[in-house]
């Protein structure tokens, strides 16, 4: 049996020489005249009409009993035996003796390509109890999907997304989405094994609900960017790393390609951008990048270094995307913009099409930074400015998996103007590489790095440099300064008001006044961030006789806060008063709860005809939601209280809770004393509203 495909010109005789025709039909009537069956389909009606090619492969080649259903766009590999890499031994190894410890927790940091999914499957396999995997987009749950069928045969396998819904399957592979809007379909004991995939999400709060409410034995969480955006720390949740393989290594060891780069100097000015924490102004810096000269420059560099190569571009907006790929396209090279906002069979057939087909080009936003690898990709480049270790690190994993015939990767760094302060990451700034040779080796394995370093030196070129026409070999040096990295072991100034029992405007006040100086500025547009050495915030403290706050006196500080309380609207001592009413035995207590209390109390006020509050207040109004004021209580009284360190959100993320250390030492009589401060403090404040 023989299936051809083809395009449509291909055995057309009036586009084809008549040389090319017969012999085509030579080719085509030897395999007959050998008993062969041969079909022919061509690829626009594999594109366009799949269901229909489906049916007709079942009714041409059904009567062959080997034969099934051909999904997607190329049969599976049948009969691979599975050999494992060294490293996926090892972490198996130390997923084994975690819980022969005792541990039910851990975190597998694994670079993109090295194989952390197969790893995790073949852990399941030997736990060998009923299994949960989560991730966030339907690429991760179908690859997931196929890769347990394909490593854990005899176990039902299903999918929770959308409206597949195979809940009673031994393994389970949803959506974080789906399984949070049905959680009550489930009981927390139904799986005994839960596996995150890209764990750096796992901090967030739809992660934290699912993991509050399963109660597995074991949960391995699953990431190649272990670092999150938002500072927060995945190592609260994912407590152990089990085994870390990450790019750097993965590379020297050849689990993934080398990784060559060229910085390609742009006219763009990034200095007046403003900035929120380590991330770029979305629509500021989409009206700086949104300039013809620079959209023009990543053509023309792809049409001089990588002609005809898979290329990635990533931009920084859907309509940066559109503009740049609309360029590629009047200059004669097939490219796409892929988005969110793409119809999911459109963004499939794009993908597709660039894997398999002559599109050469993808312009991506956020999309492919997860989910989707291509072998086959030669070239990244990064026209997208970012601060962020995370997206950076995602992107550039998107083009390091091996395929036949790909030497390396080669990643194009758009390098804008910028200041000290708000310097874009580069492969370069990312490795802490203060040297550049445009073209040059930035990661790989140790003896070819130190081969081609010695042939720069004594002038020769590379043969790798043979495709790229690199001329400049001069040594450039990159000014390395992160100020990420600088502030890392300090303190910041919102932390410094926690440590020390003062109003929260002192230190701001003596900061500006020049009486406290900070050990460390990051100064931005419109704001300058402050940070401080443990040493300077005890001297200053004693400058100012400022009591530190630690853990044997906590208590007592905040008792003393409660009753010194000054108070803008009545919800300090009402959020107090529905803590202590709800709290568990650990402090804990459901955010539900304090909503229910607040609505309570204002409507009994109202009921009785007595002042509800200022008028701005949202109980003053005739209706309002239950979000309005869950909004209400964590603007307000609630975020005066986390500022000084006596509450804070809960893992669990239905809850807020007390400080442990305030909790713990509270005796009845505290909290009856706690009690009688705030009515006495309501009292006050409803008399003067009246007055």
């Amino acid at each position: 049996m023989a299936v051809e495909i083809d395009g449509e010109t291909y055995h057309n005789p009036n586009k084809v020489s008549n040389e090319k025709y017969y012999d085509d039909l030579l080719k085509q009537n030897s395999l007959i005249h050998e008993n062969w069956k041969v079909y022919r389909w061509t690829y626009k009606q594999l594109k366009d009409h799949k269901e229909r090619v489906k049916d007709q492969l079942v009714t041409f080649l059904g009567e062959f009993p080997t034969f099934k259903e051909i999904e997607d766009f190329l049969p599976k590999q049948k009969g691979k035996i599975l050999e494992l890499k060294e490293h996926q031994k090892q972490a198996l190894d130390n997923l084994k003796a975690m819980r022969e410890n005792g541990e039910s927790i851990a975190l597998l940091y694994h670079a993109t390509g090295t194989g952390k999914t197969v790893t995790a499957v073949e852990d399941a396999k030997i736990f060998n109890k009923r299994t949960l995997f989560i991730a966030h987009t339907d690429e991760l749950i179908n690859q997931a999907e196929n890769t347990f069928k394909s490593l854990w045969k005899d176990k039902s396998c299903g999918v929770f997304k959308g409206d597949r819904k195979e809940k009673e399957s031994f393994i389970l592979c949803a959506t974080i989405q789906s399984m949070n809007a049905n959680l009550k379909d489930f009981s927390p004991e139904d799986f005994k094994y839960i596996i995150i995939d890209e764990a750096h999400h796992g901090a967030a709060e739809t992660y934290r609900k699912l993991l509050s409410y399963f109660k597995p034995e074991f949960t391995l969480g699953l990431t190649a960017t272990p670092e999150r955006s938002d500072g927060e720390s995945i190592l609260e949740l994912f407590k152990n790393v089990a085994h870390k393989l990450d790019l750097k290594t993965a590379v020297e060891i050849g689990e993934l390609v080398p990784i060559r780069c060229i910085r390609v100097k742009t006219n763009v000015d990034l200095q007046s951008v403003r900035i929120n924490g380590i991330k770029y102004n979305s629509s500021d810096l989409e009206s700086k990048l949104y300039v013809p000269d620079r959209n023009n420059l990543i053509v023309d560099t792809y049409l001089e270094y990588v002609k005809n190569k898979k290329t990635v571009v990533f931009c920084a907006s859907v309509k940066h995307a559109e503009e740049v790929a609309g360029i590629f396209r009047t200059k004669g090279v097939r490219a796409e913009a892929v988005s969110g906002y793409l119809m999911k069979r459109d963004r499939e057939n794009i993908l597709k099409e660039y894997e398999y087909g002559d599109l050469n080009v993808l312009c991506a936003c956020d999309l492919l930074n997860e989910g989707w690898d291509s072998p086959r990709t030669e070239a990244l480049f990064m026209a997208r400015p970012t601060m962020s270790k995370t997206i950076y690190l995602q992107q550039l994993g998107r083009g390091t998996r091996k395929s036949e015939g790909k030497e390396c990767l080669m990643v194009f760094d758009f390098i804008d103007n910028a200041g000290l302060f708000n310097m874009p990451l580069s492969v370069h700034r990312l490795f802490n590489m203060d040297k550049y040779v445009p073209g040059s080796l930035v990661l790989g394995s140790k003896k070819d790095m130190l081969m081609e370093d010695d042939l720069i030196r004594r002038g020769e070129k590379p043969a790798a440099y043979l495709d790229f026409p690199v001329s400049a070999y001069d040594y450039e040096y990159i000014g390395l300064f992160n100020w990420q990295n600088e502030v890392k072991d300090l303190i910041s100034e919102r932390e410094f008001v926690r440590r020390v029992y003062v109003q929260e405007g002192a230190i701001a006040d003596r900061i500006k006044k020049g009486l406290i100086t900070p050990d460390f500025q990051v100064p931005m547009i419109n704001k300058t961030f402050n940070y401080f050495k443990e040493e300077s915030i005890e001297k200053y403290a004693n400058e100012f006789e400022w009591e530190l706050i630690t853990a044997a006196n906590m208590k007592d500080k905040f008792i003393d806060f409660v009753s010194k309380m000054t108070m803008a609207y009545s919800y300090k001592p009402v959020l107090l008063k529905a803590m202590l009413e709800y709290a568990n035995d650990k402090g804990k207590v459901l955010i539900e709860d304090i909503v229910d209390y607040f609505i309570d109390f204002y409507e009994d006020r109202k009921n009785k005809g007595l002042i509800v509050e200022k008028p701005k207040s949202p109980y003053c109004k005739d209706s309002y939601t239950r979000k309005e004021i869950e909004k209400n209580i964590f603007s307000n009284p609630f975020d005066k209280y986390e500022q000084m360190n006596s509450m804070k959100k809960s893992k669990d993320v239905e809850y807020v809770e007390f400080n442990s250390n305030i909790w713990k030492k509270l005796t009845n009589e505290d909290k009856k004393h706690i009690e009688e401060i705030c009515d006495k403090k309501l009292e006050e404040y409803f008399k003067k509203l009246e007055a």
